[in-house]
């Protein structure tokens, strides 16, 4: 988590599709996730894309699931 908020006191984060739209990734919160901006570079334009893209989709499932999602 950034340390920085944004101009109204709150974390910033960025909503990202764990499969992105271009790659067929359906435009549904189930396959959302919010990151922090850094994360998000990390994720899509990182060296270790796919590795990143697995975990946060498991990662994005099980919060879903906990949220009845």
């Amino acid at each position: 988590m950034p340390s920085e908020p944004n101009r109204g006191g709150e974390p910033i984060l960025d909503v990202d599709h764990v499969q992105d739209l271009a790659r067929g990734g359906e435009d549904h919160p189930r396959n959302m996730i919010a990151l922090c901006p850094n994360c998000h570079a990390v994720k899509t334009r990182g060296a270790n894309e796919a590795q990143r893209r697995r975990v946060l989709g498991r990662v994005a499932q099980a919060a879903h699931a906990a949220m009845g999602l």
